[in-house]
């Protein structure tokens, strides 16, 4: 995922995934990708967040799968 309209980028799949699936109950994300929203995201409302030891994602549990693709992230 290029850096030029990164946040529009992982917001739009995101909102996709939410959209397309009627209980989603993951984000799975490549590890190098997920380090990435996290450094954009630090200071916005949407920033990944720590509960009960789980790191959520719009809401979501996060999956860090290294075998995915770098720029990989889906809803689940």
């Amino acid at each position: 995922m290029g850096d030029k309209f990164f946040r529009e980028k992982v917001f739009a799949t995101m909102l996709y995934g939410f959209r397309t699936l009627k209980k989603p109950v993951s984000v799975t994300v490549h590890p190098a990708l997920m380090k990435q929203i996290r450094d954009q995201f630090k200071d916005t409302q949407m920033a990944p967040v720590i509960i009960g030891g789980a790191e959520m994602f719009f809401g979501l549990p996060v999956i860090e799968d290294a075998a995915k693709d770098k720029d990989y992230i889906a809803v689940g």
